[in-house]
């Protein structure tokens, strides 16, 4: 995380005080533009919080104006001047992670379209671009006004162990070589913010583009940069120096939560026997969760999981004169830590632990010959365990999947009748379902 530091000088007298806790909340606000879904560029002060990705931002016209704030989603660029600069844009992105149990079975990268906030680093012709979150780390560039590409760097599984896949090389031999460096240079270029920062300030100068820095890890007050003239392939790139200031203190600029991958699921069991009756005979599953929602961060794949089943039903009757009016309702939730695994290109493991509560109710009220007689049962119960499933994906944005749970619930029966006393009972199971039901989820 990055911060910044404002120093300020402490009032000697009393009467200062109030000036300079207003002071304090000013300089908090740093002068800055950001540039709005339909372009509209604003000049304003900004305030650098640690903000979500899904946040608002609060800035000023004015110093002397009360704050306003937006959503970040409605920006397609927000920046303070000389310290920071985001671009909010849709680009393809290969979200593999770099440590277990993230590290993907597949060398090539597995591509997704994700609406991300990108730190620019290199301003100019050739631009250089970050994507952070919870660890991860990518690289991104873009050439004049042509779209914004990822430099690729993977890590992947083999049966001997892991091993990388670092095409971005290849491609800013291809691309990015105004200085036309050999091949050698290249394969000694670390994925690293420094090194890349060096290189395209290098081409930058090489092609007679100005470009500016906006350095985001610690960095000496000066970038050593390789020469643009034509190397051998024995030769070390001659160095040329860049000035880039730094500020004597730390600076703090936002921080953004990484993008996170939702499933909005539904059992589809009874439609399956619908398009597919394999077997007459078969009976509906007991599934007490029929809806289901998950939330989970594409680098840790940890997250949060909910399922949640109501049915309530009224039913009337008369049968050989007596009149019958049913209430029924059922009622189950459950709320837990969910954590995803993807196991190469198609299959998800998830496992997780969930606190679970539910309830049933039954009310029948008859009417023989004038005289009511009520007949209502209740159960409550509340309980814990764990759950496990797997998935897997038809498409990018769709999932089907199954999943087993092995919960210990602690249920409370009671029976009202008219004529008789309250009855009773308490129970207490620990239960395994089998995975047979299939839910259908949209993620996105």
């Amino acid at each position: 995380m990055r911060y910044f530091l404002w120093v300020r000088v402490p009032c000697v007298f009393v009467g200062c005080l109030f000036f300079a806790a207003s002071a304090r909340a000013q300089t908090a606000y740093e002068k800055g533009y950001f540039i709005d879904k339909y372009n509209q560029r604003t000049e304003c002060y900004i305030k650098a919080e640690a903000w979500k990705a899904d946040s608002r931002f609060s800035y000023l016209l004015d110093l002397k104006n009360q704050p306003l704030t937006k959503p970040l989603s409605e920006v397609k660029e927000i920046g303070v001047a000389g310290v920071f600069k985001i671009r909010h844009t849709k680009v393809l992105i290969d979200m593999s992670g770099d440590e277990s149990p993230l590290i993907s079975y597949t060398s090539e990268p597995e591509w997704h379209t994700e609406e991300l906030f990108l730190w620019t680093l290199v301003d100019g012709h050739l631009s250089l671009y970050a994507f952070e979150t919870n660890g991860l780390k990518r690289y991104f560039f873009s050439i004049g006004n042509g779209p914004i590409e990822q430099l690729v760097y993977k890590k992947y599984h083999t049966t001997s162990g892991i091993s990388l896949n670092e095409t971005y090389k290849q491609t800013l031999f291809d691309t990015v070589n105004c200085g036309s460096y050999p091949r050698t240079y290249f394969e000694n270029l670390p994925y690293q913010e420094q090194a890349l920062v060096k290189h395209f300030l290098a081409e930058n100068t090489c092609r007679g583009s100005a470009a500016q820095a906006y350095l985001i890890e610690p960095q000496n007050n000066a970038l050593t940069l390789p020469s643009t003239r034509q190397l051998d392939e024995r030769e070390k790139p001659k160095p040329a120096v860049v000035e880039v200031k730094e500020p004597a203190e730390p600076r703090k600029v936002p921080v953004f939560t990484g993008p996170r991958i939702r499933y909005v699921g539904v059992e589809v069991n009874p439609l399956l026997r619908q398009i597919i009756n394999l077997n007459p005979n078969s009976t509906p599953t007991n599934n007490p969760f029929g809806l289901h929602y998950e939330s989970n961060s594409t680098k840790t794949g940890r997250g949060w999981a909910t399922g949640l089943t109501f049915t309530r039903t009224r039913f009337k009757d008369d049968s050989n004169g007596t009149l019958r009016e049913t209430v029924e309702r059922d009622i189950a939730f459950r709320i837990g830590y969910d954590r995803k695994h993807q196991m190469g290109k198609r299959w998800i493991v998830a496992h997780g632990y969930d606190l679970v509560f539910g309830g049933a109710k039954s009310r029948t009220e008859a009417d023989q010959f004038g005289v009511t007689v009520l007949t209502e049962t209740k159960t409550n119960y509340w309980g814990i365990g764990p759950r496990a499933g797997l998935m897997f994906l038809l498409s990018e944005y769709i999932t089907l999947g199954t999943e087993t749970t092995y919960y210990l619930r602690f249920i409370t029966d009671k029976t009202r009748l008219t004529g008789l006393p309250d009855a009773k009972q308490t129970t207490s199971e620990f239960k395994l379902t089998v995975p047979v039901v299939l839910i259908l989820s949209i993620r996105f």
